[in-house]
């Protein structure tokens, strides 16, 4: 009798070890695991790796949409990006962080390192010295190969392109549709939160953006088309990627 009970306790305990395994082996396949073709989300988790307490909604979904878009590792998008608004409390450091704080000029740096193959950070440090986007492309084509890398157009606003251009593909959306909202005084992430909520919730983005400028809020409209909030600043999966050319 006394075997018997010992054996059961040993078996009992056994599997209770073993369950310890199983269970974190199980979250890190699904961590893994790729998205299905019917999933709208990407496979990076951006309420996870980004510093969000620093962002606002709009700018993390930025991030993961860049990163998205680029196959960029999400972290590295985030380090180029710094809110327009300061934190409020500020720490010294020893090497000045180069980042940007504009969503086009960050578009717009990742095209141009993407593009030429640079460091997106040596792009960011020639704009920031004060180099146009055509000097930073003229100066990066030098000694390539490729004689077909096609060039910035000639007085156009390459920011204002990138960002349409970006945006367009990645949501398969009317470029003149784009322009329009920018010009009416939206900005780059109100754009784009709109057109990720629509496409999460499948409507189309004119009605969100209207109820938006009635002083709803992105968390209040999300909920009416049933979008969890946790998935708000997430991006769908782009309709698009970068095709290796200039906007």
């Amino acid at each position: 009798m006394k075997k018997k009970l010992l054996f059961a306790w040993t078996l009992v305990l056994g599997v209770s070890f073993m369950g310890s395994f199983v269970v974190p082996v199980m979250g890190v396949a699904e961590a893994l695991a790729p998205a299905t073709k019917t999933s709208p989300d990407v496979s990076v988790d951006v309420s996870i790796t980004v510093p969000a307490p620093d962002l606002s909604l709009e700018e993390t979904l930025l991030i993961g949409a860049a990163a998205a878009f680029f196959g960029m590792d999400v972290k590295v998008v985030a380090n180029l990006y710094s809110p327009p608004t300061p934190p409020a409390v500020t720490v010294e450091v020893a090497t000045p962080k180069i980042t940007v704080s504009e969503p086009k000029a960050l578009i717009s740096a990742i095209y141009m390192s993407k593009y030429y193959d640079e460091d997106p950070l040596i792009v960011i440090d020639m704009r920031r010295k004060g180099h146009g986007w055509d000097e930073i492309a003229d100066e990066k084509a030098k000694g390539k190969k490729n004689k077909n890398k096609n060039k910035i157009k000639k007085g156009s606003d390459f920011e204002d392109d990138s960002f349409v251009a970006f945006v367009t593909s990645y949501y398969d959306f009317p470029p003149a549709q784009v322009r329009k909202w920018l010009s009416l005084g939206m900005s780059e992430t109100e754009i784009l939160f709109a057109l990720n909520l629509a496409a999460r919730a499948k409507v189309n983005p004119n009605a969100m953006i209207n109820e938006w400028r009635k002083g709803e809020s992105w968390e209040a409209i999300g909920r009416k088309y049933k979008v969890p909030v946790d998935d708000l600043a997430r991006p769908v999966a782009p309709i698009k990627k970068f095709d290796n050319l200039l906007p």
